[in-house]
């Protein structure tokens, strides 16, 4: 089996096709089959990346971005697969970013843009809400209905630190399992016990990508170092001991396990993000008034 293939790859295996494992900056890491270590640093050719600036006709009074523009190429992120032209001397280039077999996507709570795609390329999204004050049947609920187009994945709500449970909170999880429905599985899980694990490595086979998405102190870096078998990510009480803040992960990046399963730990997420609505999101033992952005 090629590096690509080991990473997801399920089309012909050709020279320069590669993933995005992480981005910094103008660069971004990918996994190819072009060098020995399997490994490059390739940058966007910009030409292919630009977006199409054309004025609006009259007809469009107000109009503030063309069909052209909305449709520019995505821009690549963690767990795309790219086309890129190989250069052992110098930068490698990414030409262009192949067509995603699934993506998660929130509405952009900048306003800058209408979505902000959050993880792509994956065989199972995990979404995680854990046993204490996050927990919140309305906010799954949003996920379960941004997930209702994400193509060709399954999705699945994780309920994070069992260990944590205390008298009355079966009312909160029956709640739970009536807002899903039949729409996903649930997991109930300890990663500090054990309590669930069997569970989630049904998930953790070779070549199948799974995507974290929850809020931050959820318990996504915990599980990443349960299942990576050491301390890949910061968690939230190292951060706590060292004075550095809540959470470390701050960006995507796309993570090998032992198992040859892969996972793409995301930020958290502030707001879930459904446009012009206010509801009362009820967290566990709280009830606040957000607003949708």
């Amino acid at each position: 089996m090629t590096r690509i293939e080991q990473f997801g790859w399920r089309g012909p295996v050709e020279p320069g096709v590669g993933r995005v494992v992480s981005a910094h900056g103008d660069y971004y890491h990918l996994v190819c089959n072009e060098r020995p270590s399997g490994e490059v640093l390739a940058r966007k050719k910009k030409s292919a990346f630009t977006r199409m600036k054309t004025v609006a006709p009259d007809s469009m009074k107000g109009a503030k971005r063309s069909e052209a523009a909305l449709a520019a190429p995505p821009t690549p992120i963690t767990g795309d697969f790219v086309r890129f032209r190989y250069n052992a001397q110098g930068d490698s280039m990414i030409l262009e970013v192949l067509p995603r077999l699934s993506h998660f996507e929130r509405k952009d709570p900048t306003a800058r843009r209408t979505s902000q795609t959050l993880a792509v390329n994956f065989d199972t999204l995990f979404l995680m809400m854990s046993l204490n004050e996050n927990f919140s049947t309305a906010r799954v609920e949003r996920y379960l209905a941004l997930a209702g187009d994400m193509g060709d994945a399954e999705a699945v709500v994780v309920v994070t630190k069992m260990d944590l449970r205390e008298e009355g909170d079966g009312e909160y999880l029956d709640a739970l399992a009536e807002t899903v429905g039949g729409k996903a599985r649930i997991l109930h899980i300890s990663a500090r016990t054990g309590e669930g694990m069997d569970a989630v490595l049904e998930y953790a086979r070779p070549g199948r990508t799974v995507a974290f998405i929850g809020s931050s102190g959820v318990g996504k870096s915990t599980l990443l170092n349960t299942l990576a078998g050491e301390e890949w990510a910061a968690t939230q009480e190292i951060q706590e001991w060292s004075g550095k803040g809540r959470h470390t992960t701050t960006s995507r990046e796309l993570v090998m396990l032992p198992s040859g399963a892969m996972v793409i730990d995301t930020p958290g997420i502030r707001e879930i993000g459904i446009m012009g609505e206010a509801d009362a999101v009820q967290a566990k033992g709280v009830s606040t008034h957000r607003w949708r952005k």
